[in-house]
């Protein structure tokens, strides 16, 4: 098993598939021997910026729209909430400029996943969506045709969207995440941190896996969920204290019984706000940690801080591979891989995405230098981007793309899928930080520089 490398990762996706307000490549899933993708436009400014799902025929190198929200009239309630979402994510800001008359019914494809269910004849593709009259879960079983599961979400409508559709046991997985009212928006903290299951989505019938906030009022969110060592992980989000990671087998009738395994950010504390991904390698699980945003959570006074890399083994006990020293209740940690946090690079604040491709893990990260330097730099070149890096052993780290893989512009590699034809990756781009930059220099010669929208890679 070998490392990628940087020449083998080839577009085949730019300029978010001619829609410039889909700066999310958010979601992918591999379904009936094609790769769908799941995109967003968090910033929607009318009708024509929404959550969309692409196919893309491997054999052919061409996409497909397969599925458009539709597009609703704004009453008084959906404009006051669609108002928020140039806020950038905390609650602290609103838009500055009017909100059209109708847009997308969900502006985003937070999580997708293959499933099937007990009514499902066949597996199905599942997709958790975003959107201001609450977030819903689609279904498709032909990749072509989707409908709703459950309410909108999930009969509490201030719940932004869905995310970490997971499968174990028979059963899928998924957490609330983001709210959003007429007063406030939080693209992350949902009204209550909660595990949702269900064995039959196509009944629409979903159940609380596990008590509010794990019965610790601390954990504002679950942010991540995946699976290892024969259990369901969450991991949780506390501006508070810091992430929490619990886990269960999932046995019996919901909501089940959980271990919590690490607690106050693996002793980093509120430095480790919240969980970001999850990955199993070579039976292990690795946890990458994250403050949302530019490493600094504003509403909270929490950070800046970079992220960190920890290992869990079935047994509980825990490794840091990147990040900070410290004396825990477990002993002293020191970095496996002598790489301190965002391996050595402060503007990585989050490990956005995982993958595991021909026996190599990786790993990718949200890196905001080009927005600090565009907010802050007085015109100054921008520089850096979003790195991925590779490991085969989970403790030595090599880069394998770095600064944007040449668009200065795209600050996080957002998901990364392993298929039968390759390693793809998708992009989160912002390409404002141009006009911001070009405001500050005086003139608009850069942007043209660099297309809008998401990109998408196959190595």
């Amino acid at each position: 098993m070998s490392i990628l490398d940087a020449a083998q990762f080839q577009p085949v996706a730019t300029g978010g598939l001619g829609h410039p307000g889909s700066t999310l490549a958010h979601s992918m899933a591999w379904f009936r021997d094609a790769l769908y993708l799941g995109t967003s436009s968090p910033s929607t400014r009318g009708p024509e910026d929404l959550g969309r799902i692409h196919r893309l025929d491997p054999a052919t190198g061409e996409w497909a729209e397969v599925f458009a929200a539709p597009v609703l009239p704004l009453d008084d309630i959906a404009q006051a909430r669609a108002a928020w979402l140039g806020s950038g994510g905390g609650g602290g800001m609103r838009r500055q400029h009017a909100t059209a008359g109708a847009m997308g019914e969900h502006f985003g494809i937070r999580s997708m996943t293959v499933f099937q269910g007990a009514s499902d004849a066949a597996p199905c593709l599942y997709a958790g969506t975003m959107s201001i009259w609450g977030g819903q879960v689609l279904r498709s079983e032909d990749g072509t045709t989707f409908a709703p599961v459950m309410a909108p979400g999930n009969g509490d409508d201030t719940v932004m969207s869905f995310r970490g559709l997971t499968v174990f046991g028979g059963r899928l997985f998924a957490s609330p995440a983001g709210t959003i009212t007429e007063e406030r928006i939080d693209r992350n903290l949902a009204p209550q941190a909660v595990v949702l299951v269900s064995d039959d989505p196509a009944s629409g019938i979903w159940t609380e896996a596990c008590i509010p906030g794990f019965g610790d009022p601390v954990n504002r969110g679950v942010f991540s969920l995946g699976s290892a060592h024969g259990h369901v992980y969450a991991g949780t989000g506390s501006p508070a204290r810091g992430f929490q990671l619990w886990r269960t087998r999932a046995e019996g009738d919901a909501p089940y019984a959980w271990e919590r395994v690490l607690t106050d950010g693996a002793f980093r504390f509120n430095h480790n706000l919240s969980t970001a991904a999850m990955a199993e390698f070579g039976g292990d699980l690795y946890i990458g940690s994250g403050i949302p945003g530019f490493g600094y959570d504003v509403d909270n006074d929490v950070g800046p801080c970079a992220c960190e890399l920890i290992r869990v083994r079935q047994g509980g006990s825990w490794d840091l591979i990147f990040g900070e020293p410290r004396f825990t209740p477990d002993g002293l940690k020191i970095p496996l891989a002598a790489m301190g946090p965002g391996l050595g690079d402060p503007y990585n604040s989050v490990i956005w995405s995982m993958g595991v491709h021909d026996g190599v893990l990786y790993i990718g990260t949200h890196n905001w230098e080009p927005n600090d330097i565009a907010m802050n730099g007085g015109g100054a070149p921008l520089r850096g981007g979003y790195q991925l890096w590779g490991s085969t052993d989970g403790e030595a780290w090599v880069p394998v793309l770095i600064d944007g893989n040449g668009s200065v512009t795209s600050t996080g590699v957002r998901t990364l899928l392993s298929t039968p034809v390759g390693f793809f990756l998708g992009t989160s781009n912002h390409t404002k930080l141009l006009q911001t930059q070009a405001r500050l220099r005086g003139g608009g010669e850069d942007l043209a520089e660099v297309s809008a929208g998401f990109d998408v890679w196959l190595a």
